[in-house]
């Protein structure tokens, strides 16, 4: 990534997103869309996860959306570079731009730079944006942060632009190659919880509201089944490990079956399975 300083989130960070998670929209079972049913608690890496695709919202309604701008690619493989764009954010404040990748610790945060900045348009900057970019959607005079990503498929790679003191946390997940199949209106989505992918994060979208659905799981031959309740937009979400005992690797399909649609995805995991692309 352009710019990256690659130095240690301070703890406070790391103290400000888990009190932020553990208050956004988390039930008793601390995970969204569960509604107390029936979850069983997993490690907090994959609830602080989950809890960050559904956004900090901190302030209400904000978010970040990622732009591709162009590929390259060099002797340390593909790259995809996006701008950033952050949605309700203050205009004219200072910024901290932080990643976090899979199969880091949360308080292991990169911070790619602490002096960004944020014009009316949303458009991240490395500078106070001036009279003439103040509505810019797009700069080529530098001014722009970009982001240069290499990611598998599956691999979620999620950002958060905060003020030096974490009391604005805008929060936004890129994910540059999906796993996902839609039928109709029915969607269903895999990440990868750790390159490994010994946890799935499952994401179902348009389904009939507060309905019940059921997943199976198949992974070479060893099925189970888990439950999915959709709030009023259709959306739920689930954890799966799909590791199976005395195996090294395998493929893990995921199914949902609804009135008038069937969904599934295949996620490879387990030893040699995670491709940066």
């Amino acid at each position: 990534m352009r710019g990256s300083l690659r130095r240690r989130a301070p703890s406070l960070l790391f103290l400000a997103v888990a009190l932020a998670c553990a208050s956004i929209g988390a039930d008793a079972d601390g995970l969204p869309g569960s509604a107390g049913r029936g979850y069983a608690k997993h490690p907090s890496a994959e609830r602080y996860q989950m809890l960050w695709d559904q956004g900090f919202d901190l302030p209400p309604g904000s978010h970040l959306r990622f732009v591709k701008v162009g590929e390259t690619g060099s002797d340390v493989g593909h790259m995809l570079r996006y701008r950033i764009f952050a949605d309700a954010a203050q205009v004219g404040v200072p910024y901290v731009l932080g990643v976090w990748r899979i199969g880091t610790d949360l308080e292991d945060m990169q911070i790619l730079t602490e002096s960004a900045y944020v014009n009316r348009k949303g458009l991240v900057l490395n500078n106070p944006p001036n009279p003439s970019q103040q509505d810019a959607t797009e700069l080529t005079d530098g001014s722009e942060t970009i982001v240069d990503i290499k990611a598998a498929k599956g691999e979620p790679v999620r950002f958060v632009l905060r003020t030096p003191d974490s009391k604005t946390m805008i929060g936004g997940t890129l994910v540059p190659f999906p796993i996902e199949s839609t039928v109709k209106s029915c969607r269903l989505r895999a990440l990868l919880a750790d390159p490994a992918a010994n946890a799935l994060l499952l994401y179902a979208d348009g389904f009939p509201a507060n309905s019940v659905l059921t997943v199976q799981s198949d992974s070479q031959g060893a099925t189970h089944e888990q439950t999915i309740y959709t709030d009023a937009k259709g959306h739920g979400s689930a954890i799966d490990s799909p590791r199976v005992k005395g195996m090294d690797a395998g493929t893990a399909t995921e199914t949902i079956r609804a009135t008038g649609c069937t969904v599934s995805v295949s996620i490879p995991w387990g030893e040699g399975s995670f491709h940066p692309m």
